[in-house]
Protein backbone atom coordinates (compact mmCIF):
# COMPACT_ATOMS: atom_id res chain seq x y z
CA UNK A 1 0.00 0.00 0.00
CA UNK A 2 1.16 3.22 -0.84
CA UNK A 3 1.41 6.41 1.51
CA UNK A 4 -1.37 8.31 -0.08
CA UNK A 5 -3.36 5.27 -0.03
CA UNK A 6 -2.42 4.44 3.82
CA UNK A 7 -3.37 7.99 4.52
CA UNK A 8 -6.58 7.78 2.65
CA UNK A 9 -7.53 4.70 4.66
CA UNK A 10 -7.81 6.09 7.58
CA UNK A 11 -11.52 7.38 8.13
CA UNK A 12 -12.50 9.98 10.33
CA UNK A 13 -14.83 9.35 13.30
CA UNK A 14 -17.96 10.73 13.25
CA UNK A 15 -18.05 14.71 14.27
CA UNK A 16 -14.47 14.74 14.01
CA UNK A 17 -13.66 18.10 12.32
CA UNK A 18 -12.09 21.71 11.90
CA UNK A 19 -15.18 23.17 13.61
CA UNK A 20 -15.58 20.45 16.35
CA UNK A 21 -11.97 21.27 17.45
CA UNK A 22 -12.34 25.06 17.07
CA UNK A 23 -15.86 25.51 18.58
CA UNK A 24 -15.81 22.25 20.79
CA UNK A 25 -17.31 18.98 21.13
CA UNK A 26 -19.84 17.60 24.08
CA UNK A 27 -17.23 15.31 25.41
CA UNK A 28 -18.21 14.69 29.25
CA UNK A 29 -21.59 16.38 30.99
CA UNK A 30 -21.51 20.24 31.08
CA UNK A 31 -18.35 20.21 29.33
CA UNK A 32 -17.06 21.57 26.29
CA UNK A 33 -13.33 20.61 24.82
CA UNK A 34 -11.69 22.45 22.54
CA UNK A 35 -8.69 23.75 21.28
CA UNK A 36 -7.08 26.58 23.38
CA UNK A 37 -6.92 30.45 22.73
CA UNK A 38 -5.08 33.10 23.68
CA UNK A 39 -7.35 33.78 26.96
CA UNK A 40 -7.12 30.82 28.06
CA UNK A 41 -3.46 30.49 28.65
CA UNK A 42 -3.94 32.38 32.41
CA UNK A 43 -5.99 29.30 33.37
CA UNK A 44 -3.62 26.52 31.39
CA UNK A 45 -0.91 28.11 33.23
CA UNK A 46 -2.62 27.33 36.53
CA UNK A 47 -3.87 23.93 35.67
CA UNK A 48 -0.37 22.61 33.88
CA UNK A 49 1.29 21.96 37.79
CA UNK A 50 -1.29 19.38 38.89
CA UNK A 51 0.49 17.14 35.70
CA UNK A 52 4.15 18.17 37.26
CA UNK A 53 5.00 20.96 34.49
CA UNK A 54 4.87 24.31 33.02
CA UNK A 55 3.44 25.99 30.26
CA UNK A 56 6.46 27.18 27.91
CA UNK A 57 6.59 30.48 26.39
CA UNK A 58 7.36 28.92 22.46
CA UNK A 59 3.69 27.20 22.95
CA UNK A 60 2.25 30.54 24.68
CA UNK A 61 3.41 32.05 21.65
CA UNK A 62 2.25 29.56 19.03
CA UNK A 63 -1.58 29.62 20.85
CA UNK A 64 -1.67 33.81 21.07
CA UNK A 65 -0.46 33.83 17.53
CA UNK A 66 -2.86 30.77 16.29
CA UNK A 67 -0.90 28.90 14.57
CA UNK A 68 -0.42 26.31 17.20
CA UNK A 69 -2.21 23.11 15.96
CA UNK A 70 -2.57 25.00 12.20
CA UNK A 71 -1.57 21.58 10.61
CA UNK A 72 -3.83 19.73 12.67
CA UNK A 73 -6.71 22.01 11.84
CA UNK A 74 -5.38 21.44 8.31
CA UNK A 75 -6.14 17.64 8.04
CA UNK A 76 -8.88 17.83 10.28
CA UNK A 77 -11.08 20.25 7.22
CA UNK A 78 -13.76 18.91 5.34
CA UNK A 79 -14.53 19.48 1.69
CA UNK A 80 -13.17 21.95 -0.53
CA UNK A 81 -11.32 24.99 0.53
CA UNK A 82 -8.93 27.16 -1.84
CA UNK A 83 -9.11 24.40 -4.44
CA UNK A 84 -7.41 22.04 -1.69
CA UNK A 85 -8.89 19.18 -0.23
CA UNK A 86 -8.75 18.70 3.83
CA UNK A 87 -7.60 15.26 5.52
CA UNK A 88 -4.28 13.62 6.16
CA UNK A 89 -2.70 14.62 2.95
CA UNK A 90 -3.52 18.34 4.13
CA UNK A 91 -1.71 17.92 7.16
CA UNK A 92 1.00 16.67 5.33
CA UNK A 93 1.51 19.23 2.99
CA UNK A 94 1.05 21.79 5.30
CA UNK A 95 3.92 20.72 7.47
CA UNK A 96 5.98 20.21 4.37
CA UNK A 97 5.22 24.27 3.69
CA UNK A 98 7.05 24.90 7.12
CA UNK A 99 9.49 23.01 6.50
CA UNK A 100 10.79 24.79 3.24
CA UNK A 101 10.11 27.80 4.61
CA UNK A 102 12.30 27.16 8.00
CA UNK A 103 14.05 23.84 7.72
CA UNK A 104 16.92 25.22 10.07
CA UNK A 105 14.37 26.22 12.65
CA UNK A 106 12.17 23.30 12.39
CA UNK A 107 10.64 23.89 16.32
CA UNK A 108 8.24 26.28 14.12
CA UNK A 109 7.48 23.44 11.95
CA UNK A 110 6.67 21.45 14.75
CA UNK A 111 4.39 23.75 16.85
CA UNK A 112 1.74 23.63 13.58
CA UNK A 113 1.29 19.96 14.81
CA UNK A 114 1.08 21.08 18.61
CA UNK A 115 -2.16 20.39 20.31
CA UNK A 116 -3.36 22.43 23.16
CA UNK A 117 -6.87 21.23 24.07
CA UNK A 118 -9.15 23.23 27.07
CA UNK A 119 -12.27 21.06 28.96
CA UNK A 120 -14.50 24.31 29.63
CA UNK A 121 -17.47 23.78 32.28
CA UNK A 122 -20.22 26.40 31.10
CA UNK A 123 -20.09 27.84 34.86
CA UNK A 124 -17.01 26.98 35.84
CA UNK A 125 -15.13 27.74 33.13
CA UNK A 126 -11.91 25.97 32.36
CA UNK A 127 -11.61 22.82 34.39
CA UNK A 128 -9.07 20.68 32.22
CA UNK A 129 -6.60 20.87 29.69
CA UNK A 130 -4.12 18.62 27.96
CA UNK A 131 -0.82 19.46 25.76
CA UNK A 132 0.76 17.36 23.19
CA UNK A 133 2.94 18.39 20.34
CA UNK A 134 6.01 16.17 18.15
CA UNK A 135 9.04 16.23 20.67
CA UNK A 136 11.16 17.87 18.43
CA UNK A 137 14.63 16.82 21.00
CA UNK A 138 13.93 12.69 20.01
CA UNK A 139 14.27 14.11 16.17
CA UNK A 140 17.33 15.60 16.93
CA UNK A 141 18.88 12.71 19.41
CA UNK A 142 17.92 10.33 16.21
CA UNK A 143 20.44 12.79 13.88
CA UNK A 144 23.41 11.01 15.89
CA UNK A 145 22.33 7.87 14.39
CA UNK A 146 22.52 8.68 11.02
CA UNK A 147 24.68 6.31 8.82
CA UNK A 148 27.81 6.63 7.91
CA UNK A 149 28.61 7.51 4.06
CA UNK A 150 24.58 9.04 3.65
CA UNK A 151 23.44 12.25 1.96
CA UNK A 152 23.62 13.56 5.33
CA UNK A 153 21.38 17.13 4.41
CA UNK A 154 18.59 15.07 3.13
CA UNK A 155 18.89 11.99 5.89
CA UNK A 156 18.48 15.14 8.45
CA UNK A 157 15.48 16.24 6.58
CA UNK A 158 13.78 12.64 6.69
CA UNK A 159 14.61 12.59 10.02
CA UNK A 160 13.59 16.11 10.85
CA UNK A 161 10.17 15.38 8.74
CA UNK A 162 9.48 11.93 10.67
CA UNK A 163 9.24 12.97 13.89
CA UNK A 164 6.75 15.88 12.93
CA UNK A 165 4.24 13.40 11.18
CA UNK A 166 4.93 10.32 12.85
CA UNK A 167 5.34 10.92 16.53
CA UNK A 168 3.60 12.74 19.27
CA UNK A 169 3.96 13.58 22.85
CA UNK A 170 1.24 13.98 25.49
CA UNK A 171 3.21 16.73 27.87
CA UNK A 172 0.48 17.15 30.30
CA UNK A 173 -3.07 16.13 31.27
CA UNK A 174 -4.43 18.19 33.87
CA UNK A 175 -7.97 18.40 35.69
CA UNK A 176 -8.73 20.85 38.47
CA UNK A 177 -9.08 18.85 41.57
CA UNK A 178 -12.76 20.12 41.85
CA UNK A 179 -13.95 18.42 39.12
CA UNK A 180 -12.17 14.88 38.87
CA UNK A 181 -13.66 11.25 38.09
CA UNK A 182 -15.96 13.08 35.60
CA UNK A 183 -14.44 11.79 32.70
CA UNK A 184 -12.90 14.81 31.66
CA UNK A 185 -9.49 13.66 31.73
CA UNK A 186 -10.92 11.10 29.11
CA UNK A 187 -12.67 13.19 27.07
CA UNK A 188 -9.04 15.09 26.82
CA UNK A 189 -7.00 12.05 25.81
CA UNK A 190 -10.33 10.48 23.23
CA UNK A 191 -10.15 13.99 21.21
CA UNK A 192 -6.03 13.94 21.39
CA UNK A 193 -5.88 10.67 20.14
CA UNK A 194 -8.89 10.97 17.62
CA UNK A 195 -6.81 13.41 15.74
CA UNK A 196 -3.32 12.63 16.03
CA UNK A 197 -4.49 9.10 14.31
CA UNK A 198 -6.67 10.57 11.81
CA UNK A 199 -3.58 12.96 10.84
CA UNK A 200 -1.62 9.57 10.18
CA UNK A 201 0.81 9.85 13.47
CA UNK A 202 2.53 6.64 14.27
CA UNK A 203 2.55 6.92 17.87
CA UNK A 204 1.03 8.53 20.80
CA UNK A 205 3.11 8.25 24.13
CA UNK A 206 3.81 10.26 27.13
CA UNK A 207 5.64 9.89 30.28
CA UNK A 208 4.06 9.07 34.04
CA UNK A 209 5.31 9.89 37.50
CA UNK A 210 4.59 7.11 40.18
CA UNK A 211 1.10 8.54 41.26
CA UNK A 212 -0.50 5.84 42.54
CA UNK A 213 -3.94 5.14 40.05
CA UNK A 214 -2.01 6.65 36.86
CA UNK A 215 -1.32 3.32 35.45
CA UNK A 216 -4.62 2.44 35.40
CA UNK A 217 -6.15 5.24 34.37
CA UNK A 218 -4.30 5.32 31.04
CA UNK A 219 -4.86 1.54 30.78
CA UNK A 220 -8.47 2.57 30.44
CA UNK A 221 -7.68 4.55 27.80
CA UNK A 222 -6.46 2.32 25.21
CA UNK A 223 -2.64 2.60 25.92
CA UNK A 224 0.02 0.40 27.14
CA UNK A 225 2.36 1.63 30.26
CA UNK A 226 5.81 0.41 30.36
CA UNK A 227 8.04 -1.03 33.52
CA UNK A 228 9.50 2.45 35.35
CA UNK A 229 12.38 3.01 33.83
CA UNK A 230 12.18 1.07 30.52
CA UNK A 231 13.53 2.15 27.18
CA UNK A 232 10.84 2.82 24.35
CA UNK A 233 12.20 1.99 21.05
CA UNK A 234 11.70 4.23 17.83
CA UNK A 235 11.90 1.98 14.94
CA UNK A 236 7.83 2.20 14.14
CA UNK A 237 9.00 5.69 13.34
CA UNK A 238 11.96 6.64 12.31
CA UNK A 239 13.32 3.06 10.71
CA UNK A 240 16.55 2.76 13.17
CA UNK A 241 16.66 1.01 16.21
CA UNK A 242 17.22 3.46 18.63
CA UNK A 243 15.75 4.15 22.19
CA UNK A 244 14.25 6.92 24.46
CA UNK A 245 14.31 6.67 28.36
CA UNK A 246 12.07 8.27 30.53
CA UNK A 247 13.09 10.51 33.77
CA UNK A 248 13.90 9.37 36.51
CA UNK A 249 10.65 7.26 38.44
CA UNK A 250 8.43 7.82 35.36
CA UNK A 251 7.41 5.12 32.95
CA UNK A 252 6.02 5.44 29.66
CA UNK A 253 2.53 5.33 28.30
CA UNK A 254 1.94 4.54 24.96
CA UNK A 255 -0.47 3.37 21.93
CA UNK A 256 1.07 2.41 18.46
CA UNK A 257 -0.98 3.13 15.30
CA UNK A 258 0.35 0.21 12.57
CA UNK A 259 0.87 2.03 8.98
CA UNK A 260 -2.75 0.70 7.49
CA UNK A 261 -4.67 1.21 10.44
CA UNK A 262 -8.31 2.67 10.09
CA UNK A 263 -9.40 4.85 12.83
CA UNK A 264 -12.85 2.85 14.18
CA UNK A 265 -13.08 5.58 17.14
CA UNK A 266 -12.76 5.16 20.72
Amino acid sequence: MSKGSRLRARKKPEGLSEHGLINGWADAVGVQVRQAQAGDLSAIADLVPLAGVGLEDVLREAVTAEFAGAALRSGLRGGLRGGLRGGPDAFHRHLTEQFARSFDDPLQAYLHAALVLVAEHRDRGIVGTLIAYPPINVADDHLQVIPAGADRREAQRRVVMLGAIGLAKIKAVAVAESERRRGIGAALLKRCRQIYVHCGYLLLYGAMPPTPGLSAFYRRQGFDVMEAGAPMDMWMVFGVHSSILPGADERFFFRRFPPGSVHRGG
